[in-house]
């Protein structure tokens, strides 16, 4: 149940949303007091979710900061990559993988393994689609790996997790069960990190955490930045007011 209404929640908390509503109940409304004042909120809610600037400074605040890869002295046995950086339903697909824009979830936690700082990969993550074609992220990503030349015995999977908090106590079990006293570097984007953290933890997991996937930016005292409508403003916006409604729901049912 929680996994189902997580989903409805997402469309409701989407500031797009709010702002196509307030536009319809303009155009439906018979007062033309209410149709002025939702056509303002609708103004002023546009202004400030595409303005770059007021963002980048919320999701620099918001992102935690960790290690960076130079820091790795001595390689960690295992880098657990939290899913979700995966499109399986971009056409063509059927002799290529694709990645939306979350790609550097995996391309860093690649960079990690190449550069010898994780002597394996735990890849977690099912499906968190809630109809239609469930597909398995981790293990569609198995053989793309292989097809890069990594050993099969360096690929964990944990592919049934349908979101973060079923991936702790899934991954946890592996380590147990496989991996009991392995050094683990969990890896996910720095805006994502501390829901992560807290369910691994939860579950307690040892690990040290690896932000990547960083969205925030060095500030730019420009026209583009401090004026310019951005046009990726409701979509980074939805990420961020979609992991602190996570974070709270987490907390307050006991998964951090």
């Amino acid at each position: 149940m929680f996994f189902v209404l997580s989903k409805v929640l997402l469309f409701l908390i989407e500031p797009l949303n709010w702002v196509i509503g307030l536009l319809v109940f303009a155009v439906f409304t018979k007062k033309s007091k209410r149709r002025k004042r939702a056509l303002t909120v609708a103004t002023v809610l546009s202004i400030f979710f595409t303005n770059h600037f007021l963002f980048n400074q919320v999701i620099r605040l918001w992102e935690v900061k960790t290690i960076t890869m130079d820091q790795i002295q001595e390689p960690f046995d295992i880098g657990i990559l939290l899913g979700g950086y995966s499109n399986p339903y971009i056409i063509p697909g059927n002799d290529r993988h694709n990645f939306n824009e979350r790609g550097n979830r995996f391309f860093n936690a690649l960079e990690l393994y190449r550069a010898g700082k994780v002597r394996k990969l735990l890849l977690t993550g099912g499906s968190g689609r809630l109809i239609g074609k469930k597909t398995s992220e981790a293990l569609q990503m198995q053989p793309f790996l292989s097809k890069l030349g990594i050993p099969p015995e360096d690929i964990i999977i944990e592919a049934a997790a349908r979101n973060t908090y079923e991936s702790a106590p899934l991954t946890k079990k592996i380590l147990d069960e496989r991996f009991p006293n392995a050094r683990c570097l969990l890896i996910t984007s720095a805006w994502h990190m501390p829901r992560t953290k807290g369910c691994f933890r939860k579950e307690g997991i040892p690990f040290t955490p690896f932000s990547v996937d960083y969205i925030g930016e060095r500030n730019e005292f420009t026209f583009d930045s401090l004026i310019l409508p951005d046009h990726l403003g409701f979509y980074h916006w939805k990420f961020l007011i979609k992991e602190w409604v996570g974070y709270v729901a987490y907390w307050m049912r006991g998964y951090l």
